[in-house]
């Protein structure tokens, strides 16, 4: 009866093992108020990170109560210079894929430079030699142009014909200068007269032979700096500002 007694009083009671371990999580406890205590809450990041949880638990706890979540916090600004590029970017891609259909992918490179887009159109694609009249081939993908530029009310375009540096003197083009400028404003009209583009966004310069993008030293080399490129920039530059974007 004595053993049974002892036994009887011995089971009463919490285990030794779980007085330590209440001890160690008031301890742990103690500490975590403490360094609550001495932080600073961010009140907007507290919020969101409330939101986020009701709204991962919404349905399941029902007791937490509903935070407001704030324009600022949870939806992106894609107003301004952001929206712009990313315009740009979706643009590039169709023009791409039009490029593609043509078949005109080896001739006609897009790139997105760092206020929209660049155009490249090497020769043959666009004009005879030593002539400023468009070919057909090209009519196509300067109207695809002309109808992505007039989904951006804002861009401006600047045309930039180049030539080789092998001399030309004739009465229409007495030197590669008038020739480049030609080039650009027969692309410059078409845009604006076929395209339906508002001439006010449109610009023609001529560079002749004075950017070339390689040597003139092959023949190969010479047809790679006869080109046509086109900047469209979603992306306004501060008065004064300079940009060159990639030619290829």
């Amino acid at each position: 009866m004595a053993r049974e007694k002892k036994k009887e009083e011995s089971a009463s009671g919490a285990p030794g093992w779980m007085v330590t371990w209440a001890d160690l999580m008031s301890l742990l406890m103690c500490f975590f108020v403490m360094l609550v205590s001495m932080m600073t809450v961010d009140p907007a990041k507290f919020n969101a990170i409330a939101s986020s949880f009701h709204n991962a638990f919404s349905g399941v706890l029902e007791s937490m109560p509903t935070v407001m979540i704030t324009r600022d916090v949870f939806i992106p600004r894609m107003g301004g210079d952001q929206q712009n590029k990313r315009m740009a970017i979706d643009a590039a891609m169709k023009l791409r894929q039009a490029i593609v259909e043509e078949n005109l992918d080896e001739a006609i490179k897009v790139q997105v430079t760092e206020s929209g887009i660049a155009i490249k159109i090497a020769d043959p694609i666009g004009f005879e030699s030593g002539s400023a009249d468009l070919r057909p081939q090209v009519h196509s993908v300067l109207r695809n142009i002309a109808s992505m530029i007039n989904e951006a009310p804002t861009a401006l375009i600047r045309v930039e014909g180049h030539t080789d540096n092998v001399p030309i003197s004739t009465a229409r083009f007495p030197s590669n200068w008038e020739l480049s400028a030609a080039r650009a404003l027969s692309v410059v009209r078409y845009m604006a007269v076929n395209g339906g583009v508002n001439p006010a966004r449109l610009s023609a310069v001529g560079y002749g032979e004075y950017r070339p993008l390689v040597s003139n030293d092959t023949a190969e080399n010479r047809r790679t700096n006869r080109r046509i490129e086109i900047y469209v920039d979603y992306v306004q530059r501060e008065e004064g500002g300079a940009f060159r974007g990639p030619s290829s």
